[in-house]
């Protein structure tokens, strides 16, 4: 067993997966626990490879242009884009295989 702190173990959130700071490497998945505040904006973005799974946990965002509460979702299969506007501070568990941390297009 092993105790770790998100915010000594990992970077923007992304705790598992193929990052140098992960608290488990791996190649499969990659796992983020990420917190965004209201008035945010990430702009639009696609993965090549990746299959991206967000769950809001809190909060209210518009990840390209559905409105996403709490308890609600929205899976980002390759190609599809993604853009995000943070209506409210959001608390966001993401999923994304495999791990592949270069596999990020800005477009």
């Amino acid at each position: 067993m092993k105790k770790f702190l998100l915010s000594e173990s990992c970077d923007r959130g992304w705790f598992v997966g193929g990052f140098e700071r992960a608290v488990l490497k791996t190649t499969d998945v990659e796992v983020a626990y990420q917190i965004n505040y209201k008035g945010e904006k990430h702009p639009a973005h696609i993965h090549k490879i990746a299959t991206e799974v967000n769950l809001i946990l809190s909060g209210h965002v518009i990840m390209s242009g559905q409105h996403i509460r709490a308890g609600e979702g929205i899976i980002f299969n390759p190609g599809d884009v993604c853009e995000c506007e943070y209506l409210e501070d959001t608390y966001t568990l993401v999923v994304k295989t495999p791990s592949l941390p270069n596999d990020k297009y800005y477009i």
